[in-house]
């Protein structure tokens, strides 16, 4: 395959490659499966992506970190949280008006954040919160491979371009901008209501 593309000049789309490989390995049919099959998974995704993103907004309705009246809402007949659905449908529309490149950016930096923290939460929760540190095999599990993973992570960090970092960054302030707010509005920890409507779990 390398011999064939040597580089990108060789595609049409460098940043949709994959359609000409597919021509070119398997013809018209294979690459026509390819593509259905490319749009059906990516469809699944896009599908658990929504319900996930809406149920995140409910409970942060419910907490009252968002207006609790709009995002704690729950439809009474379909148990689910309705609004939310369409706000995030709303949204992932702009996706419309995004190119690949842009797309990615935002993507890499949310993900490298995300595995970041994952590893150091391993470090945070076990070796120094639950004291899982008295013997060899406690350091190596929860102080050796968790901090090797974040330095990993830290090697992808140093090759992140400069357009996701840009983004991320501005999202990251908007986001802290927004918990500085919260934090001097209230004061105390919202309490969880017990007798609220659950949503369901399908």
């Amino acid at each position: 395959m390398q011999l064939f593309f040597p580089d990108i000049s060789r595609f049409k789309d460098p940043d949709a490659a994959l359609p000409e490989i597919a021509l070119y390995v398997g013809g018209k049919l294979f690459q026509s499966i390819f593509l259905c099959t490319t749009f059906v998974n990516t469809l699944a995704s896009g599908l658990a992506s929504h319900a996930s993103v809406s149920r995140l907004l409910y409970v942060m309705g419910r907490d009252n970190v968002f207006p609790e009246r709009v995002f704690g809402y729950v439809h009474p007949k379909w148990r689910t949280p309705a609004l939310n659905v369409i706000m995030v449908g709303i949204v992932a529309l702009s996706a419309l008006f995004f190119d690949l490149v842009t797309a990615t950016a935002l993507i890499n930096f949310g993900a490298l954040v995300a595995f970041t923290f994952v590893n150091l939460s391993v470090f945070n929760h076990f070796w120094r919160r639950k004291g899982m540190n008295k013997s060899w095999k406690d350091h190596f599990h929860y102080l050796l491979m968790p901090l090797v993973g974040a330095l990993t992570v830290g090697v992808l960090w140093v090759n992140l371009e400069s357009t996701s970092l840009t983004l991320g960054l501005v999202w990251a302030s908007l986001g802290g901008a927004y918990l500085w707010y919260l934090i001097r509005r209230y004061r105390k920890v919202p309490l969880y209501d017990g007798d609220r409507t659950p949503v369901s779990e399908t």
